[in-house]
């Protein structure tokens, strides 16, 4: 009977220590930034939906999307996403993004988006297409390809 209390206890400690190291109860650590030849998963679909505190993805994103060539119907992945403090590259430049291999963006780094920040997408000829609107979240994908166009070049 004392031997199974022992490994009773033992187990029931094994559980708690398991428990603890996988639960993040609202932390994450930074995910990576994403990079051209890399590549990564799930194009158009809202990247801050899963890659978040107690997501389901790996490393936490302050900032991600997708960006498709002028027909909207193939990633593109050779583009450069910019985020300024001031509407048409004007400002603090604050982040350089590039796509990669699934023409997707992203960042775990700590971007504030405290006064609006303002992006722009430049293709691999150097033309850069600037969003006119400031932006509060990096949840690119939450609002294009959804009720907004998709991120282009053109």
């Amino acid at each position: 009977m004392k031997n199974l209390t022992i490994i009773a206890c033992v187990c029931i400690g094994f559980m708690l220590i398991i428990g603890i190291n996988s639960c993040q109860h609202g932390q994450c650590e930074a995910g990576e930034t994403s990079n051209s030849g890399e590549n990564s998963h799930n194009q158009g679909k809202n990247c801050l939906n899963c890659h978040i505190a107690d997501g389901e993805g790996e490393g936490c994103f302050t900032v991600a999307g997708t960006v498709y060539n002028n027909s909207l119907l193939a990633a593109y992945t050779i583009a450069t996403i910019k985020l300024y403090t001031g509407p048409n590259g004007t400002g603090s430049l604050v982040t350089t993004l590039e796509t990669d291999s699934r023409g997707n963006f992203y960042t775990g780094s700590a971007v504030s988006f405290k006064s609006h920040l303002y992006p722009s997408v430049t293709d691999a000829n150097g033309q850069t297409i600037y969003m006119a609107a400031g932006i509060s979240t990096g949840a690119c994908n939450s609002c294009h390809n959804i009720s907004q166009d998709k991120i282009y070049v053109k």
